[in-house]
């Protein structure tokens, strides 16, 4: 019986191995100490499972999955990982080890969403607008701003209320994933889906820029190097397209009028977007002179607004996945132990995945030395007759 089950063990079994690990930040040494002393094995050879030189018995997976807190058939299953990993604002002092920690969990839980979505048999919610929209063509970042606008039904002096939403409705599947490290988020692939990883932890403005500017990726990704664009050309018709989507050059120039502040702060808070971003789009634009841009630069560093803006900028959330979850088990159409075997993830990180989700907060949870506050992992409705259930 043993032996059938190897059997079914991919060649991919080492990547995952390799993955649990480093999603738990624990090195192979580590690892082996943590190993039953029955099933004790040396950092060598949890090296050698993840090298794919040597397969684990059954019994050391299953004692290598209590240890990543993973179930066994995440391991056994059939999966696709994340390629052609590229991160946004990653900071020079991040080290590999961090990086490789934040990747296994970024696949760990885009894994899950694939896979719930998959087994509940979703209806498409994420349609490939772009071919339509997009056609090969070489438009200018302003030209495609323009026609995404215009498909949303927006016109300039309207808002895109959910740069998130936008950006799953053009096919690519998003996660929140915190990072105690500098990085805004990511973007990879998982097999041909597109896929983008944000940061809650990122301040409400640049979270929606960081969105709509991975959106330009996913437009432009088919034609990119058929056009001869190098990585620098890429990122600055990224960031274009990004800003002309979140506030049309038209609503730029009044944005500038009169030299007020408050003015700006009143189309940051109406269109979603940051003072910086206005500032350099206005000098780029020429709506502003550069003496008038480095005054106002002067003014954000004198005032302490370059880490803290002021002005109130709604945050757009990618928890379509949470969404599923929580509405899966509450219709009763998953049960806690069969998402569990469906995502292959443990039941009490799915609990606390809703839990997070539910938190409003920017920090992560436990900073600052106070005790998490209790949330309960799905909040549940009322019953149809209106009996009120109880809270968990």
């Amino acid at each position: 019986m043993a032996k059938n089950i190897v059997d079914r063990v991919d060649r991919n079994l080492a990547r995952r191995l390799r993955e649990a690990r480093q999603e738990t930040g624990l090195s192979s040494r580590a690892v082996a100490e943590k190993m039953p002393r029955r099933l004790a094995v040396s950092y060598v050879t949890i090296a050698s499972y993840e090298k794919g030189t040597t397969v684990p018995p059954v019994d050391v997976l299953a004692a290598l999955a209590d240890i990543y807190k993973r179930t066994l058939n995440w391991f056994l299953d059939k999966r696709e990982g994340l390629t052609n990993f590229r991160y946004r604002n990653l900071k020079a002092r991040v080290g590999l080890a961090e990086q490789r920690h934040f990747e296994a969990l970024a696949g760990k839980w885009v894994d899950a969403y694939v896979k719930l979505e998959r087994y509940l048999k979703e209806p498409p919610r994420r349609t490939d607008r772009s071919k339509s929209l997009f056609s090969g063509q070489d438009m200018e970042p302003a030209q495609l701003a323009a026609a995404v606008r215009k498909m949303l039904g927006l016109d300039d002096d309207r808002a895109v209320q959910n740069t998130v939403s936008v950006l799953e409705s053009f096919s690519a599947l998003t996660v929140e994933l915190r990072a105690s490290f500098g990085i805004d988020g990511a973007a990879a692939r998982h097999g041909d889906k597109f896929v983008v990883v944000l940061n809650p932890n990122t301040n409400s403005d640049r979270l929606r820029m960081n969105a709509a500017h991975e959106l330009a990726h996913v437009l432009y990704d088919d034609c990119k190097h058929d056009l001869g664009w190098n990585d620098a050309v890429v990122e600055r018709r990224a960031y274009d397209f990004a800003s002309l989507l979140l506030l049309p050059e038209s609503q730029l120039i009044p944005a500038f009028e009169g030299r007020s502040f408050l003015r700006l702060i009143q189309y940051k808070e109406k269109f979603g977007v940051s003072l910086a971003a206005m500032i350099y789009r206005g000098e780029q634009s020429r709506i502003i002179n550069s003496t008038t841009a480095r005054w106002l630069w002067g003014e954000l560093s004198r005032r302490g607004w370059r880490t803290s803006e002021p002005g109130y900028v709604w945050r757009d959330r990618a928890i379509s996945f949470e969404m599923m979850l929580e509405s899966a088990i509450q219709t009763k159409a998953l049960t806690w132990s069969e998402a569990e075997r469906v995502t292959g993830v443990r039941e009490d990180e799915l609990r606390q995945r809703l839990t997070d989700a539910t938190d409003q907060t920017n920090g992560a949870p436990g900073t600052g030395g106070k005790k998490d506050r209790e949330l309960p992992s799905s909040i549940k409705f009322p019953s149809p007759g209106g009996q009120i259930p109880a809270t968990e």
